[in-house]
């Protein structure tokens, strides 16, 4: 993705498919060809989001046995075994 003065520029070669004439109807006469599509919007400065220490601070609670291991059944479908 390029910038350019507050600007975002985004460039693509695709195949113009069903798919794109979807969300591009106008793309339509286009259909079956390979063409390239160039995005341009306006750059969005960054969110900074700064963290706050203790921001949770009695709103979760944990049970005693949370590091308890997991019932077989449970840990082998997380671990992708058969049942």
């Amino acid at each position: 993705m390029a910038h350019l003065t507050g600007v975002q520029a985004l460039k693509l070669h695709v195949v113009v498919d069903d798919a794109i004439v979807r969300a591009l109807p106008a793309l339509s006469p286009l259909r079956g060809q390979r063409i390239e599509l160039i995005a341009l919007g306006e750059a969005q400065p960054p969110i900074r989001v700064a963290p706050v220490a203790g921001g949770l601070l009695g709103q979760i609670n944990m049970k005693d046995d949370f590091d308890a291991p997991l019932p077989d059944d449970i840990r082998r479908a997380f671990e992708g075994e058969e049942a």
